[in-house]
């Protein structure tokens, strides 16, 4: 398993598509704090839980985490890895499990290094426009503490999303379209008056914003960040299980 591991995270850090997605992920984000800060009035960021939302601009890195879920999944069977991997490894769960933690370790470096970012520069464009930074140690830390368990549970279920659909274009699109169209889709459809229920709060999306909302929630529309870690886990759960299924019945040669 540690050999596993070792190569699932050497081949996540020598891969050319994590530079150029850190490259637009860091200018994304800058341009993002750059324009909340500049672009507010100042009663509105002056705030703890103001400017605690801002420090929020990191969790975007949990896309790209899940982007690099998948693209070390479906890389393996659109190179053909898969096969000496495969002669590496013959436990195919032990792959499984190995490309999991592989995403979940990922995914917390990136989104930690992203939060980072954030922080330097909110410290920097803040005073720049004459409102003190106001953000406390203890509220902070409990909010990145919840983003980096996010982002862990992204990590490893877009491994396993990659490993069930093994398409690269495929799973990075079908991912991307449940996120921002399907799941949308189907909660309107359940919220609407014909059938009236609350069951879309336990998809992946709707899960995440459980776990990372500040301040007050409806229970009846929105589930504790307890139960978006739950949620979000049993989601990387079902596709971590269903992964190491296909794969020990597909034919990969």
């Amino acid at each position: 398993m540690i050999a596993a591991l070792s190569s699932e995270w050497l081949k996540l850090r020598t891969t050319r598509t994590l530079f150029w997605l850190l490259v637009a992920l860091s200018a994304l984000m800058t341009l993002i704090v750059v324009a909340g800060v500049i672009g507010s009035q100042k009663h509105s960021i002056t705030s703890a839980k103001d400017q605690l939302d801002l420090l929020g601009i990191g969790s975007l890195g949990i896309f790209i985490a899940l982007i690099m879920g998948l693209i070390v999944s479906t890389g393996e069977f659109r190179h053909g890895t898969i096969t000496p991997t495969l002669l590496a490894t013959p436990s195919r769960t032990s792959i499984v499990i190995a490309k999991a933690l592989a995403g979940m370790f990922f995914a917390v470096a990136l989104v930690g290094l992203a939060e980072g970012l954030v922080a330097l520069e909110l410290a920097i464009a803040l005073p720049a426009k004459g409102v003190d930074f106001a953000i406390q140690g203890g509220p902070a830390a409990g909010f990145i503490g919840r983003i980096l368990i996010a982002a862990a549970l992204w990590g490893a279920l877009g491994s396993g999303i990659g490993i069930v659909i093994r398409n690269q274009i495929g799973a990075v699109v079908a991912s991307f379209a449940w996120l921002f169209i399907a799941e949308g889709l189907i909660i309107a459809i359940l919220h609407s008056n014909a059938i009236n229920s609350n069951a879309g709060r336990f998809f992946p999306f709707q899960a995440t914003g459980a776990i990372l909302t500040n301040g007050s929630r409806n229970s009846a529309d929105i589930l504790s960040a307890g139960g978006g870690m739950a949620a979000l886990g049993g989601w990387m759960a079902l596709f971590t299980i269903a992964a190491v299924v296909l794969l020990s019945r597909r034919d990969v040669s």
